[in-house]
């Protein structure tokens, strides 16, 4: 896995949301999707596996939830970003 991506990846999100948090999204929504930003950056900069750090039975749920909630332009900016997070996590051995 490319941490150093992964890391770079998240930490745009957690920029995005503090510096241009879409209008309409639910303020809970953002603040899991960050928190679980934050987890993956913080593993990743240290050269773990998020996946492999959660509790178990967790299971990280930002893209479900940019799935279900993000549709307008300014939110669809976000969700490329987090989507970018999913294709650098996911193309992991």
């Amino acid at each position: 896995m490319d941490y150093k991506a992964l890391c770079t990846a998240a930490e745009k999100v957690i920029v995005a949301i503090d510096m241009q948090p879409p209008q309409y999204a639910s303020a809970g929504v953002l603040a899991s999707i960050k928190n679980q930003m934050v987890f993956i950056r913080d593993n990743a900069a240290i050269g773990k596996n998020p996946s492999k750090e959660l509790t178990s039975g967790k299971k990280f749920t930002y893209g479900i939830l940019s799935s279900r909630e993000f549709a307008s332009p300014d939110e669809l900016v976000l969700k490329e970003l987090i989507d970018a997070v999913s294709r650098i996590h996911i193309s992991s051995p």
